[in-house]
């Protein structure tokens, strides 16, 4: 199995400056660039070849139900003819949730119909409900629930190594670091040691021999002119 992780486009939270935080959205859109690089994402991933000269020949693409993914994965999906699964075990780290006088409020993320009604083509799962996704009660997600979650993707992804097939989720940059520290077995993690950072739209290839996974390449933005880039 070939599998690629993506980082989603730029959101409105990625583009706010350090004195306006204050800002932050628990769910936010993406901004112009985002949607700029998202379409090039797209396009790269449809008709782009790899450094061994490959197509990509996506067939299962999976997206978090964070809403900033589930924009990322449109042009995607159109582009590469596939539905998109909504994963909701691939949102970002920490959760749905905004601190607010020092506490944090946890949120339950888009309802079910609110998913279907723009982005019909998508493939629901039972867990995306008309209460939402996230369990709200949980406010912040506690880090070793975050380490759990990745875990359980991780072996999932192990579980279809043998899949002759490529698959790709577009997620989010604190989720792939620990979702990586998982496949590879470095978790648990504590949060300063290392981290693996992907920008914006950025690509992780690892191959699965059967037995193992293997890392290819991390943090690919060739399909992006430099201007264009975001962090």
């Amino acid at each position: 199995m070939h599998l690629y992780l993506i980082r989603h486009a730029e959101s409105e939270n990625n583009a706010l400056t350090p004195d306006a935080i204050h800002r932050r959205k628990v769910d936010p859109a993406l901004t112009p660039l985002g949607c700029q690089q998202r379409d090039l994402l797209a396009e790269h991933l449809a008709t782009g070849m790899q450094m061994d000269g490959q197509p990509y020949a996506i067939s299962r693409l999976y997206t978090s139900a964070m809403y900033r993914s589930l924009l990322t994965a449109e042009p995607v999906a159109a582009a590469l003819g596939l539905a998109p699964r909504v994963w909701p075990d691939l949102h970002e780290k920490y959760g749905m949730y905004l601190r607010r006088n020092g506490h944090d409020i946890g949120f339950s993320g888009l309802k079910r119909s609110e998913i279907q009604a723009a982005f019909p083509d998508y493939d629901l799962p039972e867990a995306v409900s008309e209460r939402g996704w996230y369990d709200a009660d949980l406010g912040r997600e506690p880090e070793a629930r975050s380490f759990y979650r990745a875990i359980k993707v991780a072996q999932q992804l192990l579980e279809w190594r043998e899949n002759d097939e490529s698959v790709a989720l577009i997620s989010h940059a604190g989720f792939l670091d620990i979702l990586l520290k998982a496949i590879f077995a470095q978790l648990p993690s504590r949060p300063h040691d290392m981290r693996y950072y992907h920008n914006n739209t950025a690509i992780t290839r690892i191959d699965y021999d059967g037995r193992r996974p293997i890392l290819h390449y991390l943090n690919r933005v060739d399909h992006l002119p430099a201007a264009l880039r975001s962090y």
